[in-house]
């Protein structure tokens, strides 16, 4: 599935070769040679959407701008009406006649055009030359051609988490997030509308490596260090990723990336440059690639931060809180009777330590 920053680098393609240029011809009829050509594929292009609305609404209006927040980007269009929303899903993918098609690890886009599985195609002119020719094309069909009046305001654009790099990206916000949650820490970064958008499955993977952190570790259980770790990791790949245009064989050589694929959770012998060897294993649904001997489980103390987590019930006086492990106050309630020493929840001398409750 394209990522964040394989729609950067498709966003980057639309604001180079179509803004400043005018909708001449839309053509929505499946093309390049799919079993679906010279169809409309009311699947792909949604919500009731027909041929003649989709004409009508784009037709002779100019190309303002190329936006884009997590895996969604879209056309802003001068004039009275929608503007035009793409999410790629598993392998959607834009296309300008005669540039240099992209190449996914899963797919690439075909070079004849128009590509097969075309299911929107755009012609453009007014820059003064050879009209542009744009298509989206989607072999397995999980993408989503979108019409919307404010893109960024509206579902599913408006449902998302802050987008790392065209959106404030607060550490505290992204940490209270993770705190919130006991759900595998990788399956927060994966939730599109949690702590953060735009990161996939193999962004997570090279994400959770850079910070340390294992990938099935629960969320609230990270520690503070280990959540700024994350956090610097999120903008740190994606940085890197989307300075290379997601130019694969371009990034750094000791990312997961070049040796995660076709794996499966039981790839073994699998091994970066340095040696480290790497690990796959099924966490939320995905197979997960990870370094066993530098990624560690959460660190945060155990009942740390729970306390403040959980708001007292209005109008109800405080309760004392057990004195600390090694205090003056509880060393002189071990020297009082068992009741007295009951009250810190402290075991007597030789209970099992298991009986220990400082929560």
């Amino acid at each position: 599935m394209p990522e964040l920053p394989e729609v950067e680098a498709m966003r980057g393609l639309l604001e180079r070769h179509c803004v400043g240029c005018k909708v001449l011809r839309v053509i929505s009829l499946e093309a390049g040679g799919g079993p679906l050509d010279g169809k409309f594929d009311s699947k792909v292009i949604g919500e009731g959407v027909g041929p003649q609305q989709l004409e009508a609404a784009l037709l002779r209006r100019p190309v303002l701008a190329a936006r884009r927040r997590g895996k969604h980007l879209w056309l802003e269009l001068g004039g009275q009406g929608p503007q035009l929303l793409f999410h790629c899903g598993m392998t959607g993918a834009l296309a300008i006649d005669g540039v240099e098609r992209f190449s996914f690890q899963s797919f690439r886009v075909d070079e004849a055009w128009p590509p097969r599985f075309t299911k929107l195609q755009l012609e453009l002119g007014g820059r003064g030359q050879e009209p542009t020719r744009l298509a989206f094309a989607d072999p397995r069909r999980f993408g989503k051609v979108l019409l919307r009046q404010n893109a960024a305001e509206e579902p599913p654009v408006s449902l998302l988490g802050p987008d790392p790099l065209a959106s404030p990206f607060p550490l505290e916000a992204f940490a209270e997030q993770l705190r919130r949650s006991a759900a595998p820490v990788k399956a927060l970064l994966l939730d599109q509308e949690k702590a953060v958008c735009g990161v996939g499955n193999w962004v997570a993977d090279e994400v959770l490596r850079e910070a340390r952190v294992h990938p099935a570790a629960p969320a609230r259980t990270l520690s503070d260090g280990q959540l700024a770790a994350l956090h610097r990791g999120v903008l740190s790949v994606l940085k890197r990723a989307v300075a290379v245009d997601a130019d694969a064989a371009r990034f750094p050589k000791n990312w997961l990336f070049h040796c995660r694929w076709g794996q499966g959770p039981s790839g073994a012998g699998v091994c970066l440059p340095d040696g480290s060897e790497v690990a796959f294993e099924d966490v939320g649904g995905r197979t997960t690639a990870y370094v066993p001997a530098l990624q560690r489980p959460g660190e945060r103390p155990a009942g740390a931060g729970e306390a403040a987590s959980k708001p007292r019930p209005a109008g109800r006086a405080a309760r004392k809180r057990p004195a600390a492990a090694g205090s003056p106050e509880q060393a002189e309630a071990m020297k009082r009777p068992a009741a007295a020493a009951a009250r810190f929840r402290v075991p007597l001398r030789g209970a099992p330590a298991a009986a220990v409750d400082l929560a």
